[in-house]
């Protein structure tokens, strides 16, 4: 009996969404600084800590994540990723509605707790795609119009704030990006359900001897 092989057009379909929203998140960080610097009042410099939060939060994540793909695998890699962003998104809207005197330091965690699913994504979804597109040819093809969706994603970020602020981005507010935030909560949603629902092939993962060696 021949068995039905499994498409893997769905995840491949989240996996160019997360590709868009790697660039998007972290380009909307730096969008947002002119929103903080006229709303709290705040240098230049203190406008840009969203996004030095996320990069830093590069710097401190980039082995761990690692680890964590070659250990847990990419299912859990990539569902750690999207509930990371998730959380760090919902925070940075919060912060749109928190007291005045707490929001900017909100935004900034938010966008530093974003920074994690950032570089926890920009390990995994590389390998994951390629791994989904059967590797080879039709694999790296994926991969390159990923780049190609990631780029996009940078180019709308500063684009599609704006119109959802309705073009006047130095009376805006936190809160007025919320939309924007709103709809980068709801791709991180259906990217986690999508994710838990499919099998996703594990090539490179930790093997039992590998495991009980470093043990």
């Amino acid at each position: 009996m021949n068995s039905k092989k499994q498409s893997y057009a769905l995840p491949i379909a989240v996996m160019f969404m997360l590709f868009f929203m790697i660039a998007f998140v972290t380009n909307f960080a730096g969008s947002m600084g002119v929103i903080l610097k006229n709303q709290f009042g705040v240098s230049k410099a203190l406008s840009q800590l969203g996004t030095l939060a996320n990069f830093i939060a590069y710097a401190c994540m980039g082995i761990p994540a690692g680890l964590i793909l070659k250990r847990k695998g990419y299912k859990f890699t990539s569902l750690a990723a999207v509930t990371v962003g998730l959380v760090g998104v919902a925070i940075q809207f919060l912060a749109g509605y928190v007291a005045p005197e707490s929001a900017f330091a909100v935004y900034v965690a938010g966008a530093f707790v974003a920074g994690f699913s950032m570089c926890l994504l920009n390990i995994v979804v590389n390998p994951m795609l390629n791994t989904l597109g059967g590797g080879g040819n039709r694999g790296n093809q994926l991969i390159q119009w990923g780049g190609s969706i990631n780029s996009i994603g940078g180019t709308i970020a500063p684009i599609l704030l704006g119109y959802l602020i309705g073009g006047n981005i130095e009376n805006a507010s936190v809160n007025n990006a919320a939309p924007a935030m709103m709809i980068a909560m709801g791709i991180f949603a259906v990217a986690f359900i999508v994710i838990a629902l499919t099998k996703i092939p594990e090539p490179h993962i930790e093997s039992a001897e590998e495991r009980a060696a470093r043990l």
